[in-house]
């Protein structure tokens, strides 16, 4: 198993639907620039590459409040997943790789932040 930790939290479904509407480009940025935090935080924490697949995810998401959807924040696990695919830790993030996604939702107004654990 490896972890990391996310300060903060990720834009959201919301957010990023918004960001497209208006211009695509800038749907575009802001995914690559949540893609860019998550691959920060994964060479902070100095992952390894996996090399035993399929892998399960375990994504613990700590908000400040209640305000946001579960959806609207899981749905930052696209930004997740393809930022440990960029930093090369996991090959591929189709089903081959990852076989199970568990998400738990928690208010940590102190300390929001997102929790990410490769169980393999």
């Amino acid at each position: 198993m490896q972890k990391f930790i996310i300060n903060g939290r990720l834009n959201g479904l919301n957010e990023y639907t918004n960001k497209n509407r208006r211009n695509p480009y800038a749907g575009a940025k802001m995914k690559k620039d949540n893609e860019t935090i998550v691959i920060y935080y994964i060479k902070r924490f100095k992952l390894k590459k996996v090399d035993k697949y399929p892998i399960k995810i375990k994504i613990d998401w700590y908000e400040k409040n209640r305000k946001r959807d579960i959806d609207n924040i899981t749905f930052a696990t696209k930004f997740i997943l393809d930022g440990i695919v960029k930093a090369e830790i996991m090959q591929n993030d189709s089903q081959k790789y990852v076989n199970e996604i568990e998400h738990h939702v928690y208010i940590d107004k102190d300390n929001p932040r997102i929790e990410v654990s490769l169980i393999y």
